[in-house]
């Protein structure tokens, strides 16, 4: 799983202040780690004309995307009488879970905007030629909230959920492109005096595969069981554009699962460089090699050893119940197993997480339906949480499908 300890080395939070006649200029850059060349690159890069104020903007380049909101604080002192700013949260070398999702990150930007309108150090930051966060306290820890705040909605939403090295969605398109390339061997069998490259060749000059894009061999050893692929107008690389991470994962199991046939050994395909990372490539390069032990098969181990921990951990949990309290008073009690128990049963929710605190217990509650009004579901859902469970909740809907469901625990 992708450690904490990575997303914060690799997610800013950066303000910005538009100066009428020198332009924008960096003011503040909350980071683990800092670089002077990345940050004087998107301070160029940076131009509200095309901004709505108070509306995200999305944008990759290179290994970084971001996302910003341009805001302004009425000065009577300023030309326009106001002066501009901008909120951004930057994650480096981005994952494609995380470029998708950035934009879920616009709701806590605006409570940060909330609060920073607020502060009157805004307008003597100002003035500084290089302020330094030190000297304004109450902006350095609207900042670093934010920071924190985006780094737990990526690590809990995200990365919880999966075990792997690659993201969530990654991995999502390899089992399903590891299925594909199933079925595609099943539909293309060899001929009786087809050699390995001859069947290789057939099914990779096939229409089924040329839908994905124009596959050509670069390298092919069979004997050494390795092979260099590339792709060129890949249906996910041209649909998604230049987005600074790799975006071909499909592909990637779908050609892990016919080198893997072929060459009779589990194999490992590895995307090494994607035309989605940048403007100027057109290739996406896959390695081909020996794995010992499939992805698959690595995957369903981990999965296993999970459950087994969850077997264990739930064994204990329930013998000490039993010496407490008796287990079947125990679900009688505690409305948090309630919850999880109609969260699990509901066919709209999807999934759900929790967060604890001494006073209070918060469901964070995955929904099919939330691109819907309030009053169309949620009122009735809340309703209906209360009624099955016995427990009189709040519910408060957000604007990336997932909603908040608390109670105050006694």
């Amino acid at each position: 799983m992708s450690e904490r300890v990575d997303l914060r080395n690799r997610i800013n939070v950066m303000l910005f202040h538009f100066d009428q006649r020198l332009g924008p200029r960096l003011l503040f850059n909350v980071a683990e780690i800092q670089d002077a060349r990345i940050t004087a690159s998107l301070t160029r890069l940076m131009d509200f004309n095309f901004m709505q104020e108070m509306k995200a903007f999305v944008n990759a380049m290179a290994n970084v995307v971001y996302s910003s909101l341009f805001f302004s604080i009425p000065n009577p002192l300023a030309r326009g009488g106001s002066e501009q700013f901008m909120l951004s949260v930057v994650i480096f070398d981005p994952t494609i879970t995380e470029y998708l999702t950035i934009s879920s990150l616009e709701e806590e930007m605006v409570k940060t905007i909330s609060r920073l309108i607020e502060l009157s150090e805004m307008f003597i930051i100002v003035t500084y030629t290089n302020p330094i966060l030190d000297d304004f306290p109450e902006v350095g820890n609207c900042l670093s909230s934010l920071r924190d705040n985006a780094i737990s909605i990526f690590q809990e939403l995200f990365y919880g959920q999966f075990e792997g090295r690659k993201d969530a969605i990654s991995q999502i398109l390899g089992k399903i492109g590891i299925e594909a390339g199933k079925n595609i061997i099943q539909k293309l069998t060899p001929d009786q005096d087809d050699s390995s490259r001859t069947y290789l060749d057939t099914i990779l000059n096939s229409q089924i595969l040329s839908r994905w894009g124009r596959i050509n061999i670069l390298h092919f050893d069979p004997d050494e069981k390795v092979a260099t692929v590339s792709l060129r107008n890949s249906i996910w690389t041209d649909s998604l554009g230049v987005i600074a991470t790799k975006a071909c994962a499909y592909v990637e199991g779908m050609l892990e699962a016919i080198f893997s046939h072929i060459l009779e050994e589990p194999i490992i395909c590895n995307e090494m460089r994607c035309a989605a990372e940048y403007s100027y490539v057109h290739d996406c390069i896959f390695q081909i090699a020996p794995g010992g032990v499939s992805r698959e098969i690595i995957s369903l181990q981990e999965d296993q050893a999970i459950r087994e921990m969850g077997k264990n951990e739930r064994k204990i949990t329930i013998e000490s119940i039993k010496e407490d309290i008796g287990e079947e008073h125990y679900y009688d009690l505690d409305p948090m197993i309630k919850l999880i128990q109609i969260f699990n049963k509901a066919p709209f929710i999807s999934d759900h997480f929790y967060q604890q605190s001494e006073s209070q217990i918060k469901f964070l509650v995955v929904c099919n339906y939330w691109r819907y009004p309030d009053d169309i579901i949620c009122k009735t859902c809340e309703q209906w949480i209360k009624k099955f469970s016995k427990v009189s909740v709040n519910l408060t809907k957000s604007k990336h499908r997932i909603c908040e469901i608390t109670y105050e625990t006694e």
